[in-house]
């Protein structure tokens, strides 16, 4: 009997101690919680001179022409200038599309490159900048 009463009074202390803890509803998603990140295509390049060493400080713009990846009011650019290495790197929306590259610096001619993107990818984008006249 001993042992009935010990079970019921754990019994007993186990429902008084569960209508304590106050039991709320699964919390509701509020305005703080991080959303889903959109996806996006990583485009990244380096820039070098005519020997092959790193070409700091060139103007580089990547152009998304209208009617590209759901673009279709007029074009979207991004510019940038290349850093100390020769590098660069721009977030671009994920998709099917192409982009041209454009890359200037004085004493240098211009480059351009078009490249196509197929979703939300990464690619690198070697750049070798031409003198304006060649040394001799």
């Amino acid at each position: 009997m001993a042992m009935a009463r010990s079970k019921a009074l754990r019994l007993l202390a186990a429902t008084a101690l569960a209508a304590l803890i106050p039991v709320s509803p699964a919390p509701a998603l509020s305005k703080d919680e991080p959303k889903e990140a959109p996806l996006f295509a990583l485009l990244k390049g380096s820039c070098f001179d005519q020997r092959g060493f790193s070409l700091p400080g060139v103007a580089v713009q990547v152009t998304l022409p209208a009617g590209e990846n759901g673009n279709k009011k007029k074009e979207k650019r991004w510019r940038m200038q290349s850093d100390r290495r020769g590098e660069f790197a721009v977030r671009l929306p994920a998709g099917e599309q192409t982009v041209v590259v454009t890359a200037s610096k004085k004493g240098y001619l211009k480059a351009e490159k078009p490249l196509q993107f197929y979703g939300d990818e990464l690619q690198h984008i070697v750049i070798q900048m031409k003198p304006v006249a060649e040394p001799e």
